[in-house]
C-alpha cells in the first residue's frame, strides 16, 4: 500500500519525487507520459506510473492504495486535472494538497486571459512569434494567420509532442524540442538565432525560468505576451510540502 500519491510531471515533482526516493518514503508518482518518467531520479520504494488517469481509473488507484495524502504539483495551468484530483479526494476523505509555485509579475507585457483573446492579439501584430508554452497549446496557435511562417515553438522533446505539430502542419525547422528550463543568455541566443520579435508565454514561476525568458526577450526589443494564470489557487512551496512529509511519514 501506499499512502502518498504525487501528481508531478513539473519540476516540483521532480524535486519532490527525488525527496521520496532519497528518504525511501514509499509513494506512487503519477505523470502523463513516459517522457515524463525519463526525467525522475528514484528508487523503490518510490513507484511512477507514466500514463493519464481519468477519473475512474484515478479512483479505484486511490482506493487499491489506501491512499491517505495527495499531493498535486500538476502544472499551474493544467486546471482540468487538478479539477479531478480534489474532487476525488473529497469524495474519498483523502488530504489533498496543492504545490504551487509562485506567480510573478512583470511590468511592460501585454496580459491576455484565455487563448482565444491571445489568438486575437497575435492576428493583430506582425513579426516572428516565438511560443514557450509547448506543444499543448500548438492546435490554438495553429488559428495565428499565416502560422507557418510565423509562429516557433518550443516544447519537450518528446516524440508524440514532436508528430502532433508536424502533423498540425507546422515546419520541423520552426520547432524546438528541449529540456528546460534556460538561462537568460541561451534565451537571448535562441531568440536572435531566430529573429524573434514577440515572446508568448505563460505566467510558470521562477522555477519555470519565467524570467530568464522575459529578461531575455526584452533585452532583445521583443514584446511579450503573457497568458495569465486560468484559476487563481492558493497552494504550498516545494519545501513546504517537504516539510509535510517529514511531518506525516518520518
Amino acid at each position: 500500500m501506499h499512502k502518498i500519491v504525487l501528481f508531478g510531471g513539473t519540476t516540483e515533482g521532480r524535486l519532490l519525487t527525488e525527496f521520496l526516493s532519497q528518504n525511501k518514503i514509499p509513494a506512487i508518482v503519477c505523470v502523463a507520459t513516459e517522457y515524463g518518467e525519463k526525467v525522475l531520479e528514484y528508487e523503490p520504494p518510490v513507484i511512477v506510473q507514466p500514463k493519464r488517469l481519468k477519473p475512474g481509473p484515478m479512483r479505484k488507484l486511490f482506493e487499491e492504495e489506501q491512499t491517505e495524502f495527495v499531493f498535486d504539483a500538476t502544472h499551474p495551468y493544467a486546471t482540468e486535472i487538478s479539477k479531478h484530483i480534489k474532487e476525488i479526494c473529497e469524495e474519498q476523505g483523502i488530504e489533498y494538497i496543492r504545490v504551487l509555485r509562485e506567480s510573478i509579475e512583470i511590468e511592460d507585457a501585454v496580459k491576455v486571459s484565455s487563448m482565444e483573446e491571445l489568438i486575437d492579439y497575435l492576428n493583430t501584430t506582425e513579426g516572428l512569434i516565438f511560443s514557450s508554452m509547448g506543444a499543448k497549446e500548438a492546435p490554438a496557435l495553429t488559428d495565428v494567420e499565416n502560422f507557418q511562417e510565423r509562429v516557433y515553438l518550443r516544447m519537450l522533446p518528446s516524440p508524440e509532442g514532436m508528430k502532433q505539430c508536424l502533423d498540425l502542419g507546422y515546419p520541423m525547422k520552426n520547432l524546438c524540442g528541449m529540456q528546460g528550463p534556460f538561462s537568460k543568455e541561451f534565451n537571448k541566443a535562441q531568440f536572435k538565432e531566430i529573429g524573434a520579435d514577440i515572446l508568448v508565454t505563460k505566467d510558470s514561476g521562477n522555477v519555470g525560468g519565467f524570467l530568464e525568458k522575459t529578461d531575455a526577450a526584452k533585452e532583445c526589443g521583443m514584446e511579450v505576451v503573457v497568458l495569465s494564470r486560468l484559476v487563481n489557487e492558493e497552494g504550498i512551496s516545494v519545501e513546504e510540502a517537504k516539510d509535510t512529509i517529514r511531518s506525516k511519514c518520518l
